[in-house]
């Protein structure tokens, strides 16, 4: 009879392993059941009245947002909730203006600029994809500054200043 069991067994492991792997979902890739919605809330007065400022979006609206934001952080949420009834002009420049405040408050280093930074990136999860993916490339334009020696003619440089004419790659520094 335990022949028998563990011949069971041994059958239900090889045929219902592979079967059970399958059955499991992966929650990277799994659909989202409840999806967030598109636009979370109304657009604030003021915030409505800064985009018809800048209907065209541009430097000039993400430079606005991005003074907004480093003066005062809690508004992020509020501004990403505007994004959404933006035009994808203004969604670019919101997004990338919320990447310039939240980039500002990382090289601040100091626990308050963290928080605020903090406040900032979670505030783009109400934001919507095209607004999340400017500032995702604005962060990432950022990056070759804190590269030393790669876009960056400051400390990372030997300040070496003459170059042998003779052997151009022969540096004559002191």
């Amino acid at each position: 009879m335990a022949k028998y069991l563990l011949a069971v067994c041994a059958a239900a492991v090889m045929l219902g392993a592979p079967t059970l792997a399958l059955a499991q979902t992966n929650p990277a890739t799994a659909p989202i059941r409840n999806p967030p919605p598109v636009c979370p809330g109304p657009v604030s007065p003021w915030l409505a009245a800064l985009l018809a400022r800048f209907p065209a979006g541009g430097p000039a609206l993400r430079a606005e947002i991005a003074r907004i934001l480093e003066a005062n952080p809690r508004l992020a949420r509020e501004v990403a909730v505007a994004a959404c009834s933006a035009n994808p002009d203004q969604k670019a420049a919101i997004g990338a203006g919320m990447a310039d405040a939240a980039n500002y408050f990382a090289k601040l280093g100091s626990e308050a600029a963290r928080l605020a930074e903090a406040e900032i990136r979670t505030a783009m999860l109400l934001a919507d994809p095209l607004t999340r993916y400017w500032f995702q490339v604005a962060s990432a334009s950022n990056f070759n500054e804190a590269i030393p020696g790669f876009g960056n003619a400051g400390i990372a440089t030997n300040r070496c200043i003459k170059i042998s004419k003779s052997r151009p790659d022969d540096r004559d520094c002191d």
